[in-house]
């Protein structure tokens, strides 16, 4: 079965900013079995790169904000981390494996499609 990848990027604005997990946890606990999570840290402490291995596009697209079949869980926690992420001026840009960007626009508290 093929996989989907998207990658986020995730910037801080200085290191006293806590990341949305580190405040809120971890929003992806019950979608553990179609998505594979790894997360590094540069080496100032200010950018995060998370990668999300989908099992498959299907799964990815069925778990975005305004899918049907989304999780009510991963979108209380989703609205969660935007609000946080807007209060605390913390910037995120996706970018999925067929080249779709999605950028965190602090406004409306959504990512749109770039």
């Amino acid at each position: 079965m093929a996989t989907y990848t998207v990658t986020k990027v995730t910037t801080r604005p200085n290191t006293s900013t806590q990341w949305p997990w580190e405040s809120l946890r971890s929003g992806y606990g019950n979608l553990s079995e179609k998505v594979v999570i790894s997360t590094s840290i540069d080496s100032d402490n200010l950018v995060q790169t998370s990668s999300f291995v989908w099992a498959s596009k299907t799964d990815y697209t069925q778990n975005l904000r305004g899918a049907g079949t989304r999780d009510s869980v991963l979108n209380t926690k989703q609205d969660e981390y935007n609000t946080y992420m807007k209060t605390n001026n913390i910037t995120s840009r996706i970018t999925e494996e067929d080249g779709t960007v999605r950028v965190f626009n602090s406004s409306n508290k959504t990512f749109e499609v770039e």
